[in-house]
């Protein structure tokens, strides 16, 4: 079973995937850091893992630069109401701003597209911090121009 990354880490121009989530990456996954300014954006991965796990609508894939693990993508499925979320991005905090949460999403949308051609946007779910004013982002504010932003409640 894999407990850590054992790869060199990934250069900026690293390509990434999405791969299925399986038993000998979860420890990896488990491991992955936010900074410490983002504690508590996110659940915890172990409680991500869980959830999707019980979940019958979520897509939960390891995100890859190059053959390092350096985060997960959780989306929200629901085809029937042509419901596509992002649920949940996390990249650990020694993998972040390089470019890699983007690539991740345009992934995620080529993937709803390619799988449901009827889809029209991909949406974003969030939960803004204590105090925070809702905000929405427009469709013409995405550098996606695939996806509109909802709030998520828990």
């Amino acid at each position: 079973m894999a407990n850590e990354n054992t790869h060199a880490p990934p250069p900026r121009t690293s390509g990434i995937s999405q791969r299925e989530f399986t038993e000998d990456i979860w420890r990896v996954v488990a491991n992955l850091k936010t900074s410490p300014e983002q504690a508590g954006n996110l659940t915890s991965n172990p409680m991500s893992m869980v959830e999707d796990h019980y979940s019958e609508d979520d897509w939960m894939r390891a995100v890859y630069a190059n053959e390092t693990i350096v985060g997960f993508l959780i989306m929200a499925l629901w085809p029937p109401t042509d419901g596509y979320y992002i649920w949940r991005l996390m990249i650990d905090q020694k993998y972040q701003g390089q470019g890699f949460e983007k690539q991740v999403v345009e992934l995620a949308i080529q993937h709803v597209k390619s799988t449901y051609p009827r889809a029209v946007r991909v949406g974003v779910m969030s939960t803004p911090d204590e105090g925070a004013a809702d905000k929405k982002v427009l469709a013409g504010d995405s550098p996606y121009h695939f996806y509109t932003q909802t709030d998520r409640r828990a």
